[in-house]
């Protein structure tokens, strides 16, 4: 089992690498590049990215990946201050606040802002990643066939706030389910659902399908909406670097909003999105300046883009240390894990111990990494804005296919991506979010088998979830997760009337 003490120290050999160095300076500026261009997306990013690492040790593949991850989550702030148009869905609060100030002639100042409070985020989310995993995981080595059935059916409960319509996120989890039924069955080998393809015996290609549903699909709803022609604003960038006193006066702000960010972002389904909401929210409600906030106030980005940098590392904690992906990031980057023969879970902790601190330290790494180039090349970074979409797009495209095709070299994940991708289009064009697809896709193995097992055990009694009680705890709070929306929305007043009323 990882120890406390070596979290940051045992995977120190295996980063000081030339190749995992170059990597995660390559993955830095590709997650800047990307998250700073609206229409593309981190997760997009690491989807096609994912492919390009099979041939790679998995220092190698999560320098390139943990790295993106982080700098895109700063990147998307690049748009938002400079065209109001958010490059990340995590950067949707900056706007309110960068694009004014760029507007009254500090952009510089905003994105210099924005770099050193997303810096602090991500550095304190990454430590908090690196000494509470190894003790969630040791509480994990507890767990068994029960309570990691009622563990995935947790993850699966968190539709209900992933997606804006639960309805419709029940309909995508349901559907993902299905999917993740295709193949062989794993106690039978009873082949299901393959309709005479033989491709299909091991099941669908978590690569491909990840790829169209958010690259493809992506791709092919902004071209919908209608190609933009590349926009930029003709101000110079200066000032990057804000004054010392300045950044005294932000401390509050910065360490409330840290503890919002982590706070959110271990919570699955949560995530860097939600954390930047509430944390401007609460800026808004007990902030110094709360009164100019959405006027350009230095504060809203504050409070933004540090609590959206420490939502990430928090996002990951259940996924290394349960294998329960909370969104549609987590998903992707637990394909990485599977690909690369590292199931998530307590196990990782015990069996590759250094492997899980070097990821703690390339977490760390890339925070470091995008602080650097994010104030020493932004007037670079601001210039991939002026890209034609229609430029742009095709060179994403080919990459997609390269990508799907490279892991099995089998046309017929291509033909998986082609499909999924016009899945994702028309799941964008309804309105339907892919994230409780991507759920039921990645969770369907795990609540099926643990299912079946544990019925085995007890002989077909499904009550015996309820027996256990870390499994009845969690089925319970699995089941309030899933009524809380409508408990939430409905109206008592008028119940309480009706009872007054019959009285």
């Amino acid at each position: 089992m990882l120890e406390l003490s070596d979290s940051l120290t045992l995977g120190l050999p295996l980063v000081m690498n030339a190749s995992v160095l170059i990597l995660a300076v390559l993955g830095s500026l590709l997650g800047i590049l990307i998250g700073a261009i609206p229409g593309l997306s981190g997760t997009m990013a690491m989807a096609i990215l994912i492919p390009l690492t099979y041939s790679m040790n998995p220092q190698q593949a999560f320098s390139l990946l943990l790295t993106t991850y982080v700098a895109a989550c700063y990147g998307g702030s690049l748009g938002a201050i400079l065209l109001n148009m958010p490059g990340t869905g995590a950067a949707i609060m900056t706007t309110l606040d960068g694009y004014p100030m760029c507007k009254r002639g500090e952009a510089g100042k905003a994105i210099g802002i924005c770099c050193i409070f997303s810096f602090f985020g991500g550095f304190i989310s990454a430590l908090f990643l690196a000494f509470f995993s190894p003790i969630l995981a040791r509480w994990a080595l507890e767990l068994g066939t029960y309570e990691y059935f009622a563990v995935a059916i947790l993850g699966l409960a968190v539709i209900s706030y992933i997606s804006p319509d639960i309805l419709k996120g029940l309909i995508a989890a349901a559907f993902g389910l299905w999917l993740s039924s295709i193949g062989t069955d794993s106690i039978s080998s009873f082949p299901r659902y393959i309709f005479g393809k033989p491709e299909l015996m091991s099941g669908l290609s978590f690569i491909p399908v990840m790829i169209g549903l958010f690259g493809i699909g992506e791709i092919l709803s902004s071209i919908d909406k209608g190609l933009s022609r590349g926009k930029y604003s003709s101000q110079k960038i200066t000032g990057l670097i804000p004054k010392l006193s300045f950044l005294l006066t932000q401390v509050s702000t910065a360490i409330r909003s840290v503890i919002i960010g982590i706070f959110i972002g271990i919570i699955p389904a949560s995530g860097p999105t939600i954390a930047s909401v509430v944390s401007y929210g609460m800026e808004k409600r007990i902030g110094r300046k709360r009164d100019i906030m959405g006027t350009g106030a230095p504060e809203g980005l504050v409070a933004a883009e540090t609590a959206n940098n420490a939502g990430t590392g928090a996002a990951i904690v259940p996924l290394i240390t349960l294998g329960i992906p909370g969104d549609a990031v987590t998903a992707v980057l637990l394909g990485a894990l599977l690909l690369h023969g590292l199931r998530p879970g307590p196990a990782l902790f015990i069996d590759k111990p250094d492997v899980v601190s070097s990821f703690f330290i390339l977490l760390l790494l890339g925070n470091f990494l995008f602080l650097i180039f994010g104030l020493l090349g932004s007037r670079f970074f601001v210039l991939a804005l002026r890209v034609p979409q229609h430029i742009l797009f095709p060179i994403v495209v080919a990459f997609c296919f390269i990508g799907s095709y490279a892991v099995n070299n089998s046309t017929f994940d291509i033909i998986i991506l082609i499909v999924f991708g016009f899945i994702g289009y028309i799941m964008k064009k309804i309105d339907m979010s892919a994230a409780p697809l991507v759920l039921g896709f990645v969770l369907g193995p795990i609540v099926e088998s643990n299912l079946r097992r544990a019925l085995v055990l007890s002989d077909g009694n499904i009550l015996v979830f309820f027996t256990r009680p870390i499994s009845g705890v969690i089925i319970v709070l699995s089941i309030l997760l899933l009524l809380s929306p409508a408990i939430l929305r409905f109206d008592y007043s008028k119940l309480k009337r009706r009872i007054v009323g019959n009285k």
